[in-house]
């Protein structure tokens, strides 16, 4: 985030400064940039924190912070701020966020993403590069090692310009499809926000969004260990036709029909059989994505409606909590929003609104 003017009005944002004429001048910031939206939003989470985490640059960001609200506070009575008071507080502003940016921010968003140092080293490295999707949007890439990766909608893979070393190491934010090129001599290692995954040549699936209450791998073929984040010691063996899925608590395992409760520290995950369409057919739910088929079994409508925003590019919004709660099954491949929502209603007594591109349900 090296533009100056970008970094003032992140600053001014942060201090409930800004006019609604650089209010949208920064949302355009926000929609053309990827890298922009997320170090907004680690921007705005450690300017709202207190926590002592970063003690080697806390105290100066402190001391600009306060100046900021000492200046604005002494600037409330008069309707018009100088332009010597103007200067100043652009500065500061500018350099509060440039502090944030260079320490405290890149620190909390790669120790929270990795907790690992050589995780931050890493991705700072110019070479690296980003490919993001926006909603309705899927994308190929191929990596320099022969690695086939789809990006589904509203996600993000860093990756370096070519692979060096012993490790050949990708980072993952949302939902992807790998195909990885087979090199024993290098492994192939996916990070996400909850898990790391280690392959050497093989075919699966990621789902890993950073708001939603879980995260999945599904294996096609191949093999490929899973450790997590809060439990590095443990190392999950998934082997073809198995899914992993994680959640927060205690965790359990299910294969093959067999429940076995564990109690753990943080975590929680579930092993069990990814799921086909029907006992006969080749289509496997969790990877229909990639064949633009949008199937969901037994699904609660809150979760539904998240990847139907991905698929759709929409804004869900609920007027009753209560609504929720509904369960659906079914697919939609070719359906518009509205022929998938009334299709929904058959099955549930709901109405909805569409404004512009925000749906509302009541």
């Amino acid at each position: 985030m090296g533009d100056d003017r970008f970094i003032e009005l992140v600053g001014k944002k942060l201090t409930d400064e800004i006019s609604p004429e650089e209010s949208e001048e920064f949302q355009h910031y926000l929609h053309n940039d990827e890298i922009n939206r997320r170090d907004f939003e680690f921007l705005n989470i450690y300017w709202n924190s207190n926590d002592t985490e970063f003690a080697d640059n806390a105290f100066a960001f402190q001391k600009i912070k306060t100046k900021i609200k000492n200046l604005g506070a002494e600037a409330a009575p008069a309707p018009i701020i100088a332009p010597a008071s103007k200067s100043i507080v652009s500065y500061l502003w500018r350099a509060a966020a440039a502090i944030i940016l260079l320490t405290g921010c890149s620190y909390f968003f790669y120790s929270k993403f990795s907790k690992s140092t050589n995780r931050v080293l890493v991705a700072a490295k110019s070479s690296w590069q980003n490919k993001n999707t926006v909603k309705r949007e899927k994308s190929t890439i191929v990596l320099t090692d022969g690695t086939h990766v789809t990006l589904n909608s509203q996600s993000s893979l860093t990756y370096p310009a070519s692979f060096n070393g012993k490790t050949r190491e990708v980072y993952l934010s949302g939902e992807a499809f790998f195909d990885v090129h087979k090199d024993h001599e290098h492994p192939f290692i996916i990070h996400t926000e909850k898990m790391n995954i280690k392959v050497l040549g093989t075919a699966f699936n990621v789902k890993s969004y950073p708001n939603d209450p879980q995260s999945e791998t599904t294996l096609i073929r191949g093999a490929i260990e899973v450790t997590l984040d809060d439990r590095p010691s443990d190392r999950i063996i998934l082997k073809p036709s198995e899914k992993l899925i994680v959640k927060n608590g205690l965790f359990q395992t299910v294969r093959k029909n067999t429940t076995k409760l564990i109690p753990a520290e943080s975590n929680q995950y579930v092993l069990t059989t990814f799921t086909r369409l029907q006992q006969d057919d080749s289509i496997v739910v969790e990877t229909s994505w990639t064949q633009n088929k949008f199937i969901f079994r037994d699904e609660n409508f809150a979760a539904l409606a998240s990847r139907m925003e991905r698929w759709y590019g929409v804004d869900i919004k609920f007027r009753k909590d209560a609504l929720k709660q509904y369960r659906f099954s079914g697919m939609f491949e070719k359906e518009t929003i509205n022929q998938a929502l009334d299709a929904l209603r058959m099955t549930e007594n709901f109405s909805y609104k569409i404004k512009n591109s925000t749906i509302y349900i009541y």
